[in-house]
Order: C-alpha cells, then structure tokens, then sequence
C-alpha cells in the first residue's frame, strides 16, 4: 500500500479536527453524533500515527547513513518515547545509541522492559571544579575568623607622660635627703642637698597600612574598615607589651633589658624550666630597698607563668597563691602580670633573660599621639585606580626611668 505525502496527511487531519469540532458545538450528548464524534478521533488518531511512520521514514532515509548531531537526538527522542508508552521494539532499536539493550540488565516495567543504567542516559554535571563549579553560587560568613591578640596588659600598669614635643626630659631623685642628728644643742644643724637626674623620652612613629579598591569595599559582605580597625589596634597593643617589656633598643628599652639588678640561674640550669622555689626568692632581694618593692609585680609571658605555677616548696606547697575574692593571685606575696609581651617558652635557651620583677609605674611611657586609624580616598590612586587606604599611626617614647627598681631573672649559660 502506497505511503500518504507528509502534506496530504497534515490537510486531511485539520479537516477532521474541524468536523470534530463542529459536531461538539452543534449536538452535545447526542448518541449518534458522539459515535460519529468518536469514529473521527479514532480515524484522527489512525492519522496522526501514519503521519509519525511516514516522518520517521522520510528522516531515517535521509540520516541513515550520517552520524550527525540530528540523527542522535532523534535517536534519543525514540529511545524516551520507548520509555513512556513501554514500547519494546523502541527500546530495542534506539536504546544506546541504536543499540540493542543489555539483554541482562535488570527488568523494572516487567518481561522485556529494561531498567534505566547510568550509562544510558549520559554523566550529569555536579558542583565540581571539572564541570558546574561556576555555575553554583557559594556563601561566605560576614565576617573573618582570626585569632584575637591579647589587649595591652601593660599600657595601664605604666606611668604615662604626655609629650607636646618630640623629646620630653623628666626629672627623677638622683641622692635623698638623710636626716642629721644634732650631738648637742650647740651643734649646727647638717646641710643635705637631694641631687637630681633625668631620664629622656624621645617620640618614634610606629605605623602600618593596606590598601583595597572600592569596589572590594562596596562588595564583600564583610564590614573591612571596622576589620582593619581592630587587628590595627590589636597589634599596636602587642607591640606595646613587647616594647615595655623586653624592648631591646630597637626603638626602646623595655624593663627587663633596662633593669640594673639581676639574677643568673645556676651552673647547668639553662632552661626555664629549671627555676626553683629559691630563684624566686633571690628576684626579689636584690631590690633592697622597700621602696623599691613597694607596688612591685611579676611580668611573665603566659608560658612562663604556667612553669611558676607548678614550683612548691619543700613542704609540698604550691608557691603560687591562686587569687581569692578580690585578692589577685601572687607569688612571694606581689601579684602576677601574664603578658605576651614577655618571653615565651618559644625561646627558651641558655643565657636567657625571661621573668621581670618591679614596680611597672618606674617604667616611662611617653604619649605624643594616641593610636591614629585614618582613612584616605582622596588621592590620586584613588581617581585613577579606585584604590582607598586604612593607615594606623602612633607616636610613642618608651623608657625606664629607674633600672634600680627592677630586677630579672637569667638561665644560666650552660
């Protein structure tokens, strides 16, 4: 039987798509024009599959013989339709590419109907770096994660001076007053002249600064002035410790270089770890003078502060007293400053200065200008390349006023 043009199967369904339609219109619920009704969808239908073999023969015919891009995706588009209305010889004949399927794959629709593989269908895209990852969004947390440095525990403990210049001179007692006892009521009384020294703050500029482009700013979710703002002032507070405490010239002299009274550890005891109940003891006498002890402190790096508190006497008893109410917790009596500032036990070797003992208010802290943030957006890296900056500035003068009033405590050599 001769095969119906493509066209003359497209007219004569829209003729009968029309005759149906008009029964619909002129006898609802007749029983004879719903048989006639009837008969025409299942003619319409009869077409519409004549129409799809006469397509699929006209389109085998023609890419048969090509492996083009078209020809796979009616093969792929038979293979799907085989899928939804369970069509055996369409599963067979396009399945893989026009391959018969698997003869041993699993049954999932029942006899003769196989079950999707994998490998069937293609590799889907996942949210890797090989295939979608520029496809999915990601989420950052408003804000950075970073390891808070310890606020200055020393900044506070000093005597602060303001500077109006760049050098400031403070006087201090260089030679007492001493009280003369008259013999007789005849004697004279005694001259006594107290004598004077000074000791000289000079002002350096510490400072630090970054850069980002306003779009950077404009952009992440991330608040980054208030960010700066507080790692800035985080490490202007370390770096006052350091200096105050162990600075060594460089640009100040901190109270454990600046102290004049010291004491060395004995033959063989060149760790940290070798300080006794005894060595303690000896830190404190060589300020010999109650003045001097007057308001004394330790100043220990935590690390440090940790071996201390394991040193006992020869009783057992532990020589730190932990803090109780509104007591702090001391050793031999004088309270504890733990500041990272100090020597850690990071560096412990011989011939090593690492615990400080005295009053800190003898230790000169000079303040020309307090801890500056600025930020500058008017300059010309900022017209041209959209460049903002966050600078930090100080201008600080350091030193110890009275190097007797402080003492320290030294590994020894070997």
């Amino acid at each position: 039987m001769a095969i119906e043009s493509k066209e003359a199967l497209d007219k004569k369904i829209l003729e009968q798509d029309g005759e149906i339609a008009a029964l619909k219109a002129k006898a609802e619920g007749s029983e004879k024009l719903h048989e006639e009704m009837e008969a025409l969808k299942k003619e319409a239908k009869d077409t519409r599959e004549k129409l799809a073999e006469v397509m699929s023969k006209n389109w085998v015919e023609k890419f048969s013989t090509q492996n083009t891009t078209e020809e796979k995706l009616f093969r792929m588009g038979s293979y799907i339709k085989g899928l939804a209305t369970k069509d055996k010889s369409l599963l067979e004949k396009y399945g893989q590419g026009g391959k018969r399927l698997d003869p041993n794959a699993e049954q999932q629709f029942g006899q003769g109907e196989y079950k999707v593989q994998k490998t069937d269908l293609g590799t889907p895209l996942y949210s890797d770096a090989v295939t979608g990852s520029y496809l999915v969004p990601v989420e950052y947390a408003a804000e950075v994660m970073y390891v808070a440095k310890q606020a200055s525990q020393l900044m506070g403990q000093v005597r602060e001076i303001p500077m109006s210049a760049v050098t400031k001179y403070v006087p201090k007692q260089n030679a007492a007053a001493e009280v003369k006892w008259q013999t007789s009521q005849s004697s004279a009384k005694s001259e006594v002249n107290p004598t004077f020294d000074r000791s000289t703050l000079t002002s350096y500029t510490g400072a630090m600064w970054t850069g980002i482009v306003d779009e950077l700013d404009e952009d992440s979710l991330i608040p980054l002035a208030a960010y700066y703002r507080d790692i800035f002032g985080e490490a202007f507070g370390y770096e006052f410790d350091y200096q105050a405490a162990r600075g060594s010239g460089s640009p100040f002299t901190g109270m454990l270089n600046g102290a004049t009274n010291g004491v060395v550890l004995g033959e063989g005891q060149a760790s940290f770890s070798d300080v006794g109940f005894d060595d303690l003891a000896d830190v404190v006498s060589q300020l010999t003078a109650e003045q001097y002890r007057m308001g004394a402190k330790w100043i220990v790096n935590c690390t440090v502060f940790d071996i201390l508190k394991k040193i006992k006497d020869a009783n057992g008893n532990y020589i730190y007293q932990q803090p109780n109410g509104t007591q702090p917790g001391t050793i031999w009596g004088y309270p504890v400053i733990s500041s990272d500032g100090m020597v850690s036990t990071s560096s412990d070797a011989a011939s090593t200065k690492f615990i400080v003992f005295g009053n800190p208010k003898h230790f000169l802290w000079g303040n020309r200008t307090g801890l500056e943030f600025k930020v500058f957006d008017n300059t010309a890296y900022a017209l041209e390349w959209d460049q903002i900056f966050f600078r930090a500035r100080v201008r600080w003068g350091m030193t110890t006023a009275i190097g007797g009033a402080f003492s320290y405590l030294q590994t020894a050599a070997s």
